[in-house]
């Protein structure tokens, strides 16, 4: 297995910080394996771009075709085009990491192509459920855990094991404790983790007992409970999407294989309810507890001035005497009177309390009043109720977190792990209903030669609808284009540097492993693909000479590579440049792994210094239409010079033109 500092760029700092925000280092692994761009990229200091080279570098994946700014960006261009169809962000984060691969990767290559082949399928066959998908999956993101100071203390037996617990205490606070100390020391700390021998027989609430080599999951549970917080959204989605009766096909079955293992995320969902439930109607007793009890006690006293207003008493002669003799009797005649009234009062304000305690199932004595009238409730009876309250919500928290954080430790793994896969699927969705809106197919691969043939390819970043266009040059194409080297002429605006990209563009999807805009396509694997786009202006001498030099080492290279340049004549005067790049291309002409298309208007003269063995072909206009915008057909016409703008600006005039004026610009045409 390949260690973390074994990744370029990558040292001990960056290796224990991913270890520590993403929990492990199999869990590193796991990410990078799984292309999890957006993970990587939510840790602070790493950029979507750095975890794109992340990824690339674990997997293998440093050598791409793209070897100019132009091929970059027309790569870049093309990504974000297809991840406006990708329904979570992740998803489209994710794109980044389907660069275009040399031709040693070739199985990677078609892993992608079946990717994107199996995907268009479920899309066409599966309609209802894809409907279904993209309603659920937007929300869906991959979190990583918080890194927070926690208020649990971890007691450990002796130092020798404080080096086993560096990624716990970052989280919590850890405590040595002495020979003569016991666990009961701790009692007075409300959550402990208790390490080694002679642990409490009885578990106090709050407490964990574990071993020094546990997972941080099960020594700490405050961690896979906020883990359960931030991705509650994301379970609940994995839920419904695990209800679903998915189709027996590769996608439908990538879903499942995904969802494996999840079975118990309905039932923790409903424990974190009913917990929080049960926890908050302890918390709602405790908090209104004495000012019930308040409550009680007028309603009592109310009650009872309200029963006993209307009674009365009458005495004897002989009575008032004895009362006069003995005042206690008088108070016991008065009790008498009254005496059915409190009780029922005292009655009501004790059924009154017990409905009010009755989901914290706290049993109340039969003698809790400390005076009848006024009524008083005994304070003594209420002060050990609040602390059965408070017992209570200790222990309902502690049990009901430790066990929700016992279950939701089992599914963090496989959780992450269907997060990336539903992620995943989710970019290839995008992928299949990009391909669909945009006609794509899949290309035919040749790894044997270079070159490249498409029919009716489209290039799918101009802002206007494009035209189709059937052209190739190199090994791999049909009988008549297989020239390696071609030259490409044409009026200005006519779509030469059109053609070119949308060359460029086949070129990266086919080694992006990804459908191409064309009804069909033949391409050679490559190791390079080099796209030089139009000078502007004559260069200096030193910008020359670094241009030259460029070109050189480029077209002497033993690479396998197609050039697609554009009117490379502009580095110099047009004789100079002719006889330039006449010699560079004779050079590279006796190399079988190079194909060049080079978009120019000195053609004729570039031919001339190689001998007049090379490939020139022309997009020919007809002419120009009343807004003077070119009328021409896009696709090449093989072995044919096609005429310039200024050539049709002349014959336009000529045409328009009369007496001296139209024999100025007929004259002019014979030069053409």
């Amino acid at each position: 297995m390949l260690r973390l500092t074994e990744l370029p760029g990558v040292g001990d700092s960056l290796a224990n910080k991913l270890i520590e925000m993403l929990g492990s280092e199999s869990e590193v692994e796991r990410i990078l394996d799984e292309g999890d761009v957006n993970t990587l990229s939510s840790i602070e200091g790493i950029s979507p771009q750095r975890a794109v080279k992340l990824i690339n570098a674990k997997n293998g994946n440093l050598k791409e075709i793209t070897c100019t700014e132009e091929s970059r960006k027309l790569h870049k261009e093309l990504i974000q085009q297809i991840s406006t169809y990708v329904k979570t962000n992740a998803g489209k984060e994710r794109l980044a990491i389907l660069s275009s691969l040399n031709r040693n990767n070739f199985d990677i290559i078609k892993e992608r192509q079946n990717w994107s082949e199996e995907s268009i399928r479920f899309i066409t066959d599966s309609p209802d459920l894809l409907q279904f998908w993209i309603k659920s999956i937007g929300n869906l993101a991959q979190t990583i855990q918080t890194n927070t100071r926690l208020d649990r203390v971890i007691v450990i037996p002796n130092p020798s094991i404080l080096d086993n617990l560096n990624h716990v205490s970052r989280r919590c606070r850890v405590l040595v404790r002495s020979s003569e100390e016991t666990w009961k020391d701790y009692l007075g700390l409300p959550k402990v983790t208790w390490i080694g021998q002679n642990p409490p027989s009885i578990i106090p609430p709050g407490w964990v007992i574990s071993k020094s080599d546990d997972p941080i999951y099960s020594m700490v549970p405050e961690i896979p409970l906020e883990w359960l917080n931030s991705n509650y959204l994301n379970l609940s989605i994995l839920s419904d999407l695990a209800d679903i009766q998915w189709p027996i096909n590769y996608i439908g079955e990538k879903i499942v294989d995904a969802l494996d293992g999840l079975d118990g995320i309905p039932l923790i969902l409903e424990s974190m309810k009913n917990d929080s439930s049960q926890l908050e109607d302890l918390e709602k007793i405790s908090d209104g507890f004495w000012g019930e009890v308040k409550s009680i006690e007028g309603a009592i006293n109310d009650s009872i001035v309200s029963s006993t207003s209307d009674t009365s008493l009458s005495f004897e002669g002989n009575e008032v005497l004895s009362f006069y003799s003995d005042i206690s009797s008088l108070e016991v005649r008065l009790k008498g009177a009254v005496a059915d009234s409190i009780e029922q009062s005292l009655d009501a304000g004790r059924n009154r309390l017990e409905r009010y305690l009755e989901k914290a199932q706290i049993n109340i004595p039969f003698e809790i009043y400390s005076n009848d009238y006024p009524c008083v409730i005994n304070r003594d009876v209420l002060e050990d109720m609040e602390n059965k309250i408070d017992s209570k919500i200790m222990i309902e928290r502690s049990e009901g977190e430790i066990t929700l954080a016992s279950a939701t430790q089992k599914i963090i793994n496989l959780s992450n792990m269907a997060i990336s896969h539903c992620i995943e699927i989710d970019m290839w969705l995008g992928i299949g209903l990009w391909a669909i809106d945009n006609k794509c197919s899949m290309p035919d691969i040749n790894r044997e030669h270079p070159g490249i043939w498409v029919r009716d390819a489209r290039h799918l970043l101009l802002d206007c609808t494009p035209d189709p266009i059937t052209y190739g040059f190199g090994q791999v194409s049909i009988e008549g284009d297989r020239d390696r080297i071609a030259l490409l002429s044409g009026a200005n605006s006519g779509g030469k540097t059109t053609l070119l990209e949308t060359l460029g563009i086949i070129t990266i999807l086919t080694h992006c492993g990804l459908p191409i805009p064309a009804s069909e396509a033949k391409v050679g694997l490559l190791d390079e693909i080099h796209m030089l786009a139009k000078v502007s202006g004559t260069q200096s001498a030193g910008a020359l000479e670094r241009t030259l030099r460029r070109l050189a080492e480029i077209l002497v290279s033993n690479e396998r590579k197609i050039i697609l340049a554009d009117e490379l004549e502009a580095i110099t005067e047009p004789g100079s440049a002719a006889l330039i790049l006449g010699g560079l291309l004779s050079e590279s002409n006796n190399n079988p792994d190079t194909n060049i298309l080079l978009v120019t208007h000195i053609g004729p003269s570039i031919s001339k210094i190689m001998g007049n063995v090379v490939r020139i072909d022309g997009i020919e206009a007809q002419g120009l239409d009343e807004n003077m915008d070119l009328i021409v057909d896009r696709t090449p016409k093989r072995n044919h010079i096609a005429r310039s703008t200024p050539e049709l600006i002349v014959r336009r005039l000529a045409a328009r033109s009369s007496g001296a004026t139209e024999k100025i610009f007929s004259n002019l045409l014979k030069i053409f």
